[in-house]
């Protein structure tokens, strides 16, 4: 039976983002959440990165998102193939700060890095943090050639 809820509430998002339902405009995480898990995510700014890690020790990409989330009281998915799946696609007209970007890097073939828009001055002017292998937690933008090329996708999470 609680499987059957959370498919309906799931459902009733699809519907309004697709348009079956009206909605001025899907957010599940109110603004005062989104810039908490936002200054939440910039404390770890510097922590380098380690495959696994969940703590200022170190931490990967997703688990840069599952530990900011968690902090913040919020459950997500651990790793970014799921994380992708954990909202509703967003075009790249309609990012906002708090949607989740997702990337396939160094030829990889399923997504295999995570981050969070931290700001978005229009186009593909789009700021966000993650976890880099090389220089730990940090703010990148979408312009870079890298990430241009590597990016698959945008979403906006589910609130759990």
């Amino acid at each position: 039976f609680p499987v059957t809820i959370e498919f309906s509430g799931i459902w009733h998002k699809v519907k309004q983002f697709v348009g079956l339902e009206k909605s001025e405009y899907i957010q599940n995480y109110s603004f005062r959440e989104i810039n908490s898990i936002i200054d939440r995510l910039k404390t770890f700014t510097g922590v380098p990165y380690k495959t696994g890690g969940i703590d200022e020790n170190g931490m990967d990409c997703s688990g840069l998102l599952y530990t900011s989330y968690k902090l913040e009281g919020f459950e997500i998915p651990r790793l970014s193939k799921d994380q992708s799946n954990f909202g509703l696609p967003v075009s790249i007209d309609q990012i906002t700060i708090g949607d989740w970007i997702f990337f396939k890097t160094n030829g990889s073939t399923i997504i295999n890095h995570a981050g969070i828009v931290t700001k978005n001055k229009g186009g593909f002017d789009i700021t966000f943090i993650y976890s880099s292998t090389s220089k730990g937690v940090r703010e990148d933008n979408l312009t870079n050639k890298f990430w241009n090329k590597s990016f698959v996708k945008v979403i906006r999470p589910f609130k759990n």
